[in-house]
């Protein structure tokens, strides 16, 4: 009978490390490409500062415009990668909710898999103690 969870287990724990392996991976790629555009936005406004002391303001307007230009679009990123920051915790919020269902169905279960008195007690404590800790676990981090 146990056997038959181990599965189940695995495929709980590789999903959540995949998830957490995309968003890294998803934040790094955004929060590159924010600091390339700030540091774009930098260069930009060092060459606009400096060409604003040339006597003719065309190049200078020009580099300046792309400083604020990149400086923008640095700002949609890093908007845009708090969005999906904010939606991912919504969506892990679901997550754990699901999973203390599920949690809760297989102990519902467990009385039927077992058939030693002793075991079954043990289990139910041992399920008991776990959801306890789940739920201690979950107040300490917000």
């Amino acid at each position: 009978m146990l056997l038959r969870a181990l599965p189940l287990a695995f495929g709980a724990v590789s999903r959540d490390f995949n998830g957490m392996v995309h968003r890294a991976k998803r934040n790094a790629v955004l929060g590159g490409i924010a600091a390339v555009c700030f540091a774009t936005a930098y260069v930009a406004g060092v060459v606009a500062a400096g060409a604003f002391l040339a006597p003719v303001f065309g190049p200078a307007m020009a580099a300046l415009l792309i400083a604020v230009f990149m400086a923008v679009t640095g700002l949609v990123f890093v908007a845009v990668l708090s969005f999906l920051k904010h939606k991912d915790r919504r969506r892990k919020a679901h997550s754990q909710a699901a999973q203390r269902l599920g949690l809760a169905a297989a102990i519902s279960v467990l009385p039927q898999l077992t058939k030693s008195k002793g075991l079954m007690i043990t289990a139910a404590l041992g399920g008991l103690a776990f959801l306890a800790a789940q739920a201690r676990g979950d107040e300490e981090r917000g």
